[in-house]
Protein backbone atom coordinates (compact mmCIF):
# COMPACT_ATOMS: atom_id res chain seq x y z
CA UNK A 1 0.00 0.00 0.00
CA UNK A 2 2.85 2.35 0.85
CA UNK A 3 4.47 1.60 -2.52
CA UNK A 4 1.21 2.33 -4.32
CA UNK A 5 0.88 5.66 -2.49
CA UNK A 6 4.42 6.53 -3.48
CA UNK A 7 3.67 5.74 -7.11
CA UNK A 8 0.59 7.98 -7.04
CA UNK A 9 2.61 10.78 -5.45
CA UNK A 10 5.30 10.43 -8.14
CA UNK A 11 2.71 10.55 -10.92
CA UNK A 12 1.13 13.66 -9.43
CA UNK A 13 4.57 15.25 -9.19
CA UNK A 14 5.26 14.53 -12.87
CA UNK A 15 1.93 16.07 -13.85
CA UNK A 16 2.55 19.16 -11.73
CA UNK A 17 6.06 19.61 -13.15
CA UNK A 18 5.08 19.72 -16.78
CA UNK A 19 2.71 17.00 -17.76
CA UNK A 20 3.07 13.90 -19.84
CA UNK A 21 4.81 13.81 -23.19
CA UNK A 22 6.62 17.12 -22.78
CA UNK A 23 9.90 15.74 -21.43
CA UNK A 24 13.05 16.21 -23.50
CA UNK A 25 16.52 14.75 -23.15
CA UNK A 26 18.96 17.63 -22.85
CA UNK A 27 22.74 17.35 -23.01
CA UNK A 28 24.35 20.13 -20.97
CA UNK A 29 27.98 21.17 -20.74
CA UNK A 30 29.59 23.77 -18.48
CA UNK A 31 33.25 23.80 -19.49
CA UNK A 32 34.86 20.75 -17.85
CA UNK A 33 32.37 20.51 -15.01
CA UNK A 34 33.99 22.60 -12.31
CA UNK A 35 33.74 26.03 -10.75
CA UNK A 36 31.18 28.80 -11.09
CA UNK A 37 30.31 27.82 -14.68
CA UNK A 38 29.04 24.44 -13.51
CA UNK A 39 27.12 26.00 -10.61
CA UNK A 40 25.32 28.35 -13.03
CA UNK A 41 24.46 25.50 -15.39
CA UNK A 42 23.26 23.33 -12.50
CA UNK A 43 20.87 26.08 -11.37
CA UNK A 44 19.27 26.13 -14.82
CA UNK A 45 19.29 22.34 -15.05
CA UNK A 46 17.48 21.99 -11.74
CA UNK A 47 14.63 24.16 -13.00
CA UNK A 48 14.49 22.14 -16.23
CA UNK A 49 14.18 18.94 -14.21
CA UNK A 50 11.25 20.53 -12.39
CA UNK A 51 9.66 21.05 -15.82
CA UNK A 52 9.95 17.32 -16.47
CA UNK A 53 13.06 17.27 -18.67
CA UNK A 54 15.92 14.81 -18.34
CA UNK A 55 19.35 16.42 -17.98
CA UNK A 56 22.67 14.76 -18.76
CA UNK A 57 25.80 16.71 -17.88
CA UNK A 58 28.78 16.21 -20.16
CA UNK A 59 31.86 16.59 -17.93
CA UNK A 60 35.50 15.50 -17.89
CA UNK A 61 36.98 12.74 -15.78
CA UNK A 62 39.06 15.41 -14.03
CA UNK A 63 35.85 16.46 -12.25
CA UNK A 64 34.01 13.15 -12.18
CA UNK A 65 33.23 13.72 -8.48
CA UNK A 66 30.18 15.68 -9.67
CA UNK A 67 28.56 12.41 -10.70
CA UNK A 68 28.85 10.99 -7.17
CA UNK A 69 27.82 14.15 -5.33
CA UNK A 70 24.35 13.37 -3.96
CA UNK A 71 23.25 16.97 -4.55
CA UNK A 72 23.62 16.47 -8.31
CA UNK A 73 23.53 12.70 -8.79
CA UNK A 74 19.91 12.57 -7.61
CA UNK A 75 18.88 15.17 -10.20
CA UNK A 76 21.05 14.63 -13.27
CA UNK A 77 22.66 11.92 -15.35
CA UNK A 78 26.32 12.26 -16.29
CA UNK A 79 28.33 11.45 -19.40
CA UNK A 80 32.04 11.54 -18.60
CA UNK A 81 34.72 12.00 -21.26
CA UNK A 82 38.37 11.22 -20.61
CA UNK A 83 41.37 13.44 -21.18
CA UNK A 84 44.32 11.97 -23.04
CA UNK A 85 46.55 13.38 -20.29
CA UNK A 86 46.51 12.51 -16.57
CA UNK A 87 43.88 14.18 -14.41
CA UNK A 88 46.65 15.76 -12.33
CA UNK A 89 47.92 17.52 -15.45
CA UNK A 90 44.44 18.98 -16.14
CA UNK A 91 44.26 20.33 -12.59
CA UNK A 92 47.75 21.74 -13.01
CA UNK A 93 46.68 23.56 -16.19
CA UNK A 94 43.75 25.22 -14.44
CA UNK A 95 45.77 26.09 -11.35
CA UNK A 96 48.54 27.66 -13.44
CA UNK A 97 46.22 30.48 -14.52
CA UNK A 98 45.40 31.30 -10.92
CA UNK A 99 49.00 31.06 -9.75
CA UNK A 100 49.97 33.74 -12.28
CA UNK A 101 47.12 36.06 -11.36
CA UNK A 102 49.40 38.82 -10.09
CA UNK A 103 51.86 38.54 -12.99
CA UNK A 104 51.82 40.82 -16.09
CA UNK A 105 48.88 40.61 -18.49
CA UNK A 106 51.10 39.16 -21.24
CA UNK A 107 52.02 36.20 -19.02
CA UNK A 108 48.37 35.67 -18.14
CA UNK A 109 47.36 35.75 -21.80
CA UNK A 110 49.96 33.13 -22.73
CA UNK A 111 48.74 30.92 -19.90
CA UNK A 112 45.14 31.45 -20.98
CA UNK A 113 46.05 30.46 -24.55
CA UNK A 114 47.62 27.23 -23.30
CA UNK A 115 44.64 26.47 -21.09
CA UNK A 116 41.68 27.48 -23.24
CA UNK A 117 42.98 27.13 -26.79
CA UNK A 118 45.49 24.36 -27.28
CA UNK A 119 44.67 22.05 -24.36
CA UNK A 120 40.90 22.24 -24.77
CA UNK A 121 41.10 21.84 -28.56
CA UNK A 122 43.10 18.66 -27.93
CA UNK A 123 40.29 17.48 -25.64
CA UNK A 124 37.78 18.21 -28.40
CA UNK A 125 39.82 16.23 -30.91
CA UNK A 126 39.80 13.25 -28.53
CA UNK A 127 36.04 13.53 -28.05
CA UNK A 128 35.13 13.82 -31.75
CA UNK A 129 37.54 11.00 -32.55
CA UNK A 130 36.08 8.68 -29.90
CA UNK A 131 33.64 6.67 -32.00
CA UNK A 132 32.22 4.76 -29.03
CA UNK A 133 31.47 7.99 -27.16
CA UNK A 134 29.90 9.72 -30.16
CA UNK A 135 27.83 6.62 -30.98
CA UNK A 136 26.65 6.50 -27.38
CA UNK A 137 25.59 10.16 -27.54
CA UNK A 138 23.80 9.54 -30.83
CA UNK A 139 21.93 6.53 -29.40
CA UNK A 140 20.78 8.61 -26.41
CA UNK A 141 18.52 10.65 -28.73
CA UNK A 142 19.14 14.02 -27.15
CA UNK A 143 16.81 16.70 -28.44
CA UNK A 144 18.81 19.75 -27.35
CA UNK A 145 22.31 20.80 -26.30
CA UNK A 146 23.04 23.60 -23.83
CA UNK A 147 26.69 24.59 -23.61
CA UNK A 148 28.93 27.25 -22.05
CA UNK A 149 30.50 29.59 -24.60
CA UNK A 150 33.83 29.23 -22.76
CA UNK A 151 34.35 25.97 -24.66
CA UNK A 152 32.88 25.64 -28.17
CA UNK A 153 33.53 21.92 -28.66
CA UNK A 154 29.88 21.05 -27.85
CA UNK A 155 28.84 23.10 -30.89
CA UNK A 156 30.76 20.69 -33.13
CA UNK A 157 29.31 17.76 -31.19
CA UNK A 158 25.77 19.10 -31.63
CA UNK A 159 26.31 19.69 -35.36
CA UNK A 160 27.74 16.21 -35.79
CA UNK A 161 24.73 14.74 -33.99
CA UNK A 162 22.26 17.01 -35.81
CA UNK A 163 20.89 18.54 -32.60
CA UNK A 164 19.87 22.21 -32.05
CA UNK A 165 21.76 24.04 -29.34
CA UNK A 166 21.74 27.04 -27.00
CA UNK A 167 24.67 29.11 -25.77
CA UNK A 168 25.17 30.11 -22.14
CA UNK A 169 27.56 32.95 -21.38
CA UNK A 170 28.84 33.55 -17.86
CA UNK A 171 30.76 36.60 -19.12
CA UNK A 172 29.67 39.87 -17.53
CA UNK A 173 29.08 41.78 -20.79
CA UNK A 174 25.96 40.62 -22.72
CA UNK A 175 26.55 43.16 -25.50
CA UNK A 176 29.60 41.28 -26.78
CA UNK A 177 27.59 38.07 -26.97
CA UNK A 178 24.81 39.98 -28.71
CA UNK A 179 27.27 40.90 -31.46
CA UNK A 180 27.52 37.23 -32.40
CA UNK A 181 23.73 36.97 -32.36
CA UNK A 182 23.34 39.81 -34.83
CA UNK A 183 23.51 43.10 -32.89
CA UNK A 184 26.52 45.34 -33.39
CA UNK A 185 27.32 47.34 -30.21
CA UNK A 186 28.84 50.79 -30.61
CA UNK A 187 32.30 51.35 -29.09
CA UNK A 188 31.18 54.94 -28.44
CA UNK A 189 29.05 53.93 -25.44
CA UNK A 190 29.12 50.12 -25.04
CA UNK A 191 32.23 48.94 -23.14
CA UNK A 192 33.97 46.02 -24.80
CA UNK A 193 34.78 42.75 -23.12
CA UNK A 194 37.78 42.96 -20.73
CA UNK A 195 37.96 46.74 -21.24
CA UNK A 196 37.14 47.64 -17.59
CA UNK A 197 35.47 50.82 -18.91
CA UNK A 198 32.19 52.48 -17.91
CA UNK A 199 29.59 53.46 -20.52
CA UNK A 200 30.31 57.19 -20.21
CA UNK A 201 33.67 57.61 -21.93
CA UNK A 202 35.91 60.51 -22.78
CA UNK A 203 37.87 60.67 -26.04
CA UNK A 204 40.79 58.51 -24.91
CA UNK A 205 38.39 55.95 -23.41
CA UNK A 206 36.62 55.68 -26.76
CA UNK A 207 39.96 55.22 -28.50
CA UNK A 208 40.90 52.50 -26.03
CA UNK A 209 37.47 50.87 -26.37
CA UNK A 210 37.67 50.85 -30.17
CA UNK A 211 41.11 49.25 -30.07
CA UNK A 212 39.78 46.76 -27.52
CA UNK A 213 36.95 45.76 -29.90
CA UNK A 214 39.49 45.13 -32.67
CA UNK A 215 41.74 43.14 -30.32
CA UNK A 216 38.87 40.99 -29.03
CA UNK A 217 37.82 40.11 -32.58
CA UNK A 218 41.37 39.17 -33.54
CA UNK A 219 41.98 37.13 -30.39
CA UNK A 220 38.60 35.46 -30.90
CA UNK A 221 39.64 34.31 -34.36
CA UNK A 222 42.95 33.08 -32.94
CA UNK A 223 41.21 30.99 -30.28
CA UNK A 224 38.78 29.50 -32.78
CA UNK A 225 41.36 28.39 -35.35
CA UNK A 226 41.89 24.89 -33.89
CA UNK A 227 38.14 24.25 -33.90
CA UNK A 228 37.91 25.30 -37.54
CA UNK A 229 40.50 22.65 -38.30
CA UNK A 230 38.54 20.06 -36.30
CA UNK A 231 35.40 21.01 -38.20
CA UNK A 232 37.16 20.21 -41.47
CA UNK A 233 38.96 17.14 -40.09
CA UNK A 234 35.72 15.43 -39.04
CA UNK A 235 33.70 16.79 -41.98
CA UNK A 236 31.04 18.26 -39.69
CA UNK A 237 30.05 21.50 -41.44
CA UNK A 238 32.56 21.95 -44.28
CA UNK A 239 33.11 25.52 -45.38
CA UNK A 240 31.49 27.01 -42.27
CA UNK A 241 33.61 28.58 -39.54
CA UNK A 242 33.14 27.78 -35.87
CA UNK A 243 32.22 31.44 -35.33
CA UNK A 244 29.38 31.07 -37.82
CA UNK A 245 28.20 27.87 -36.11
CA UNK A 246 28.16 29.56 -32.70
CA UNK A 247 26.12 32.42 -34.16
CA UNK A 248 23.52 29.87 -35.32
CA UNK A 249 22.56 29.06 -31.72
CA UNK A 250 18.81 29.03 -31.19
CA UNK A 251 19.25 30.87 -27.91
CA UNK A 252 21.87 32.94 -26.07
CA UNK A 253 21.49 33.03 -22.29
CA UNK A 254 23.72 35.69 -20.73
CA UNK A 255 24.45 35.92 -17.02
CA UNK A 256 23.74 39.66 -16.82
CA UNK A 257 20.84 41.91 -15.85
CA UNK A 258 20.09 45.45 -17.02
CA UNK A 259 19.24 46.66 -13.54
CA UNK A 260 23.02 47.02 -13.19
CA UNK A 261 24.36 46.29 -16.68
CA UNK A 262 25.34 49.01 -19.14
CA UNK A 263 22.51 49.28 -21.72
CA UNK A 264 22.77 47.96 -25.27
CA UNK A 265 20.44 46.54 -27.92
CA UNK A 266 19.79 42.80 -27.78
CA UNK A 267 18.16 40.56 -30.43
CA UNK A 268 15.09 38.53 -29.36
CA UNK A 269 17.09 35.33 -28.87
CA UNK A 270 19.53 36.91 -26.38
CA UNK A 271 18.00 36.52 -22.94
CA UNK A 272 19.37 38.15 -19.79
CA UNK A 273 19.42 35.71 -16.87
CA UNK A 274 21.86 37.49 -14.57
CA UNK A 275 22.21 35.99 -11.11
CA UNK A 276 21.62 32.30 -11.79
CA UNK A 277 23.04 31.35 -8.39
CA UNK A 278 21.05 33.91 -6.39
CA UNK A 279 18.55 32.54 -3.86
CA UNK A 280 17.39 33.16 -0.31
CA UNK A 281 19.96 32.40 2.36
CA UNK A 282 19.63 29.26 4.49
CA UNK A 283 20.76 28.74 8.06
CA UNK A 284 24.51 28.57 8.68
CA UNK A 285 26.33 25.92 10.66
CA UNK A 286 26.40 26.44 14.43
CA UNK A 287 30.07 27.44 14.30
CA UNK A 288 29.53 30.09 11.64
CA UNK A 289 26.32 31.36 13.24
CA UNK A 290 28.08 31.80 16.58
CA UNK A 291 30.88 33.74 14.87
CA UNK A 292 28.40 35.98 13.06
CA UNK A 293 26.43 36.73 16.20
CA UNK A 294 29.59 37.48 18.19
CA UNK A 295 30.32 40.43 15.88
CA UNK A 296 27.87 42.70 17.70
CA UNK A 297 26.70 45.91 16.06
CA UNK A 298 29.78 46.17 13.82
CA UNK A 299 28.87 43.02 11.91
CA UNK A 300 30.95 40.84 9.59
CA UNK A 301 32.86 41.30 6.34
CA UNK A 302 32.92 38.33 3.97
CA UNK A 303 36.11 37.92 1.93
CA UNK A 304 36.74 35.43 -0.85
CA UNK A 305 38.85 35.58 -3.99
CA UNK A 306 36.74 33.15 -5.99
CA UNK A 307 36.32 29.48 -6.83
CA UNK A 308 39.32 29.20 -9.12
CA UNK A 309 41.62 31.48 -7.16
CA UNK A 310 42.96 29.18 -4.47
CA UNK A 311 46.34 30.66 -3.60
CA UNK A 312 47.84 34.13 -3.11
CA UNK A 313 51.39 35.43 -2.74
CA UNK A 314 52.51 35.73 0.87
CA UNK A 315 52.76 39.54 0.74
CA UNK A 316 49.17 39.78 -0.53
CA UNK A 317 47.87 37.49 2.21
CA UNK A 318 49.73 39.58 4.78
CA UNK A 319 48.22 42.79 3.37
CA UNK A 320 44.73 41.34 3.78
CA UNK A 321 45.35 40.06 7.31
CA UNK A 322 46.94 43.30 8.49
CA UNK A 323 44.08 45.33 7.05
CA UNK A 324 41.50 43.08 8.71
CA UNK A 325 43.23 43.45 12.07
CA UNK A 326 42.53 47.20 11.98
CA UNK A 327 38.78 46.81 11.42
CA UNK A 328 36.09 46.84 14.12
CA UNK A 329 34.17 44.20 12.15
CA UNK A 330 34.84 40.50 12.22
CA UNK A 331 36.02 38.92 8.97
CA UNK A 332 35.40 35.52 7.39
CA UNK A 333 38.25 34.96 4.95
CA UNK A 334 38.33 32.12 2.40
CA UNK A 335 41.86 30.76 2.55
CA UNK A 336 42.84 27.20 1.76
CA UNK A 337 45.68 27.24 4.29
CA UNK A 338 47.35 29.81 6.54
CA UNK A 339 50.92 30.48 5.33
CA UNK A 340 53.72 30.02 7.83
CA UNK A 341 54.68 33.27 9.52
CA UNK A 342 51.10 34.61 9.42
CA UNK A 343 49.27 35.00 12.71
CA UNK A 344 45.52 35.51 12.55
CA UNK A 345 44.09 38.40 14.57
CA UNK A 346 41.19 37.48 16.89
CA UNK A 347 38.56 39.05 14.59
CA UNK A 348 39.43 36.84 11.59
CA UNK A 349 38.18 33.33 10.78
CA UNK A 350 39.60 31.46 7.78
CA UNK A 351 37.86 28.63 5.94
CA UNK A 352 38.88 26.68 2.80
CA UNK A 353 35.32 27.03 1.46
CA UNK A 354 32.54 29.50 2.19
CA UNK A 355 28.75 29.21 1.86
CA UNK A 356 28.96 32.52 0.04
CA UNK A 357 25.29 33.13 -0.75
CA UNK A 358 24.18 32.23 2.77
CA UNK A 359 26.80 34.48 4.35
CA UNK A 360 25.82 37.40 2.12
CA UNK A 361 22.19 36.91 3.09
CA UNK A 362 22.94 37.02 6.81
CA UNK A 363 21.72 40.04 8.77
CA UNK A 364 25.19 40.62 10.25
CA UNK A 365 27.02 40.92 6.91
CA UNK A 366 28.15 44.49 6.25
CA UNK A 367 30.39 44.22 3.17
CA UNK A 368 31.71 41.78 0.58
CA UNK A 369 35.40 41.86 -0.39
CA UNK A 370 36.09 39.65 -3.38
CA UNK A 371 37.75 39.23 -6.76
CA UNK A 372 34.97 40.57 -8.98
CA UNK A 373 33.38 37.36 -10.23
CA UNK A 374 29.99 37.65 -11.89
CA UNK A 375 28.18 35.20 -9.61
CA UNK A 376 29.43 36.94 -6.48
CA UNK A 377 28.39 40.29 -7.92
CA UNK A 378 24.79 39.21 -8.36
CA UNK A 379 24.63 37.42 -5.02
CA UNK A 380 25.80 40.63 -3.30
CA UNK A 381 23.26 42.61 -5.34
CA UNK A 382 20.48 40.17 -4.47
CA UNK A 383 21.21 40.49 -0.74
CA UNK A 384 21.97 44.26 -0.97
CA UNK A 385 25.54 44.04 0.36
CA UNK A 386 28.08 46.80 -0.55
CA UNK A 387 31.15 45.55 -2.44
CA UNK A 388 34.89 46.02 -2.48
CA UNK A 389 36.13 44.40 -5.70
CA UNK A 390 39.74 43.47 -6.48
CA UNK A 391 39.56 42.21 -10.10
CA UNK A 392 42.15 39.55 -10.87
CA UNK A 393 41.57 38.34 -14.44
CA UNK A 394 39.10 37.58 -17.27
CA UNK A 395 35.87 39.62 -17.06
CA UNK A 396 36.41 40.62 -13.43
CA UNK A 397 37.67 44.13 -14.37
CA UNK A 398 34.38 44.63 -16.24
CA UNK A 399 32.47 43.72 -13.09
CA UNK A 400 34.70 46.11 -11.14
CA UNK A 401 33.76 48.91 -13.55
CA UNK A 402 30.06 48.27 -12.84
CA UNK A 403 30.65 48.23 -9.08
CA UNK A 404 32.24 51.67 -9.24
CA UNK A 405 29.88 53.17 -11.87
CA UNK A 406 26.72 52.05 -10.10
CA UNK A 407 27.94 53.42 -6.77
CA UNK A 408 27.50 50.13 -4.91
CA UNK A 409 31.11 49.79 -3.84
CA UNK A 410 34.78 50.43 -4.51
CA UNK A 411 37.15 48.77 -6.98
CA UNK A 412 40.87 48.40 -6.15
CA UNK A 413 43.50 47.87 -8.85
CA UNK A 414 45.31 44.61 -8.03
CA UNK A 415 48.59 46.27 -9.04
CA UNK A 416 48.12 48.87 -6.30
CA UNK A 417 47.00 46.46 -3.61
CA UNK A 418 48.21 47.25 -0.09
CA UNK A 419 47.13 47.02 3.52
CA UNK A 420 46.18 50.70 3.56
CA UNK A 421 44.06 50.54 0.39
CA UNK A 422 42.20 47.46 1.60
CA UNK A 423 41.54 48.99 5.02
CA UNK A 424 40.41 52.36 3.66
CA UNK A 425 38.11 50.77 1.08
CA UNK A 426 36.45 48.53 3.66
CA UNK A 427 36.16 51.39 6.13
CA UNK A 428 34.54 53.56 3.46
CA UNK A 429 31.90 51.05 2.31
CA UNK A 430 30.95 50.14 5.90
CA UNK A 431 30.67 53.72 7.18
CA UNK A 432 29.46 55.67 4.15
CA UNK A 433 25.70 55.08 3.86
CA UNK A 434 25.72 56.10 0.17
CA UNK A 435 26.90 52.64 -0.86
CA UNK A 436 24.24 50.91 1.21
CA UNK A 437 21.47 53.10 -0.20
CA UNK A 438 22.62 52.52 -3.79
CA UNK A 439 22.84 48.77 -3.46
CA UNK A 440 19.46 48.60 -1.68
CA UNK A 441 17.83 50.60 -4.50
CA UNK A 442 19.35 48.43 -7.23
CA UNK A 443 18.64 45.24 -5.29
CA UNK A 444 14.95 46.15 -5.12
CA UNK A 445 14.96 46.82 -8.87
CA UNK A 446 16.75 43.56 -9.59
CA UNK A 447 14.42 41.42 -7.47
CA UNK A 448 11.20 42.99 -8.76
CA UNK A 449 10.34 40.42 -11.44
CA UNK A 450 7.98 37.44 -11.86
CA UNK A 451 10.64 34.73 -12.32
CA UNK A 452 14.05 33.99 -10.89
CA UNK A 453 16.95 34.03 -13.39
CA UNK A 454 17.17 30.22 -13.35
CA UNK A 455 13.42 29.93 -13.95
CA UNK A 456 13.66 32.42 -16.81
CA UNK A 457 16.50 30.46 -18.40
CA UNK A 458 14.59 27.18 -18.03
CA UNK A 459 11.45 28.77 -19.49
CA UNK A 460 13.26 29.90 -22.64
CA UNK A 461 15.08 26.60 -23.12
CA UNK A 462 11.76 24.78 -22.74
CA UNK A 463 10.10 27.27 -25.11
CA UNK A 464 12.72 26.81 -27.83
CA UNK A 465 12.64 23.02 -27.48
CA UNK A 466 8.85 23.12 -27.93
CA UNK A 467 8.60 25.71 -30.70
CA UNK A 468 12.06 26.15 -32.21
CA UNK A 469 14.22 29.24 -32.04
CA UNK A 470 15.02 30.14 -35.64
CA UNK A 471 12.18 32.66 -35.77
CA UNK A 472 13.95 34.71 -33.09
CA UNK A 473 17.24 34.94 -34.96
CA UNK A 474 18.29 38.18 -36.60
CA UNK A 475 18.72 37.37 -40.34
CA UNK A 476 22.18 38.92 -40.36
CA UNK A 477 23.63 35.75 -38.79
CA UNK A 478 22.91 33.94 -42.06
CA UNK A 479 24.58 36.58 -44.22
CA UNK A 480 28.20 36.75 -45.27
CA UNK A 481 30.41 39.77 -44.63
CA UNK A 482 29.60 41.42 -47.96
CA UNK A 483 25.82 41.17 -47.58
CA UNK A 484 25.64 41.99 -43.88
CA UNK A 485 27.72 45.14 -44.33
CA UNK A 486 25.86 46.17 -47.51
CA UNK A 487 29.10 46.20 -49.46
CA UNK A 488 27.29 44.85 -52.54
CA UNK A 489 24.59 47.54 -52.18
CA UNK A 490 27.20 50.26 -51.71
CA UNK A 491 29.09 49.01 -54.77
CA UNK A 492 25.86 49.05 -56.76
CA UNK A 493 24.98 52.57 -55.61
CA UNK A 494 28.51 53.83 -56.26
CA UNK A 495 28.37 52.18 -59.68
CA UNK A 496 25.03 53.85 -60.40
CA UNK A 497 26.42 57.18 -59.25
CA UNK A 498 29.53 56.79 -61.40
CA UNK A 499 27.41 55.74 -64.39
CA UNK A 500 25.13 58.72 -63.82
CA UNK A 501 28.11 61.06 -63.59
CA UNK A 502 29.61 59.44 -66.69
CA UNK A 503 26.37 59.88 -68.65
CA UNK A 504 25.92 63.41 -67.36
CA UNK A 505 29.50 64.27 -68.27
CA UNK A 506 29.16 62.99 -71.84
CA UNK A 507 25.70 64.54 -72.18
CA UNK A 508 27.08 67.93 -71.18
CA UNK A 509 30.09 67.35 -73.39
CA UNK A 510 27.84 66.52 -76.35
CA UNK A 511 25.61 69.46 -75.52
CA UNK A 512 28.54 71.90 -75.47
CA UNK A 513 29.95 70.33 -78.63
CA UNK A 514 26.65 70.82 -80.44
CA UNK A 515 26.45 74.32 -78.98
CA UNK A 516 29.89 75.11 -80.35
CA UNK A 517 28.95 73.73 -83.75
CA UNK A 518 25.78 75.78 -83.77
CA UNK A 519 27.72 78.85 -82.74
CA UNK A 520 30.26 78.31 -85.50
CA UNK A 521 27.50 77.82 -88.08
CA UNK A 522 25.80 80.98 -86.98
CA UNK A 523 29.12 82.85 -86.95
CA UNK A 524 29.89 81.71 -90.52
CA UNK A 525 26.47 82.83 -91.73
CA UNK A 526 27.02 86.24 -90.21
CA UNK A 527 30.37 86.56 -91.94
CA UNK A 528 28.89 85.51 -95.29
CA UNK A 529 26.15 88.08 -94.95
Amino acid sequence: MAGFSGLIASLLLVVSLGGFGSAARILMNAFLGEGSHFVCAAAMAERLVEKGHNITFFISNAYAHRATDAKFANLFDFEIFHHSIPVEEVHKQLNAYNERAFEPASVQMLTFAELMRDARAADCDDILGDKALMDRLAMANYSFVVYDITWVCPVLMARKLGIPYATVSAIATPCTVAEGAGAVPSPAFVPGMFSALPNTMDFMDRVANTLNYIFIRLIGEYFRQPYNRLNEKYNISPGESIGYLVDQSDLFLVNSDFSVEFPCSLPPNVISVGGLTTKPAVALSDELEDFMQSSGEHGVIVCTMGTYFTSMPLNIVKAFIDAFARLPQKVIFQLRSIPSGITLPPNVMTLPWLPQNDLLGHEKTRAFLYSGGNNGFYEALYHAVPIVAIPIHADQPDVGAKVASQGIGITIDKGLLSETRIFEALKDVTTNSTYARSVERLSAMYRDRPMTPAERAAFWIDHVISHGGKQYQVPVVHMDFIKSNLIDVLCFLVGCLMLGLFITFFAFRLFFKLLCIAWRVMNCKEKQE
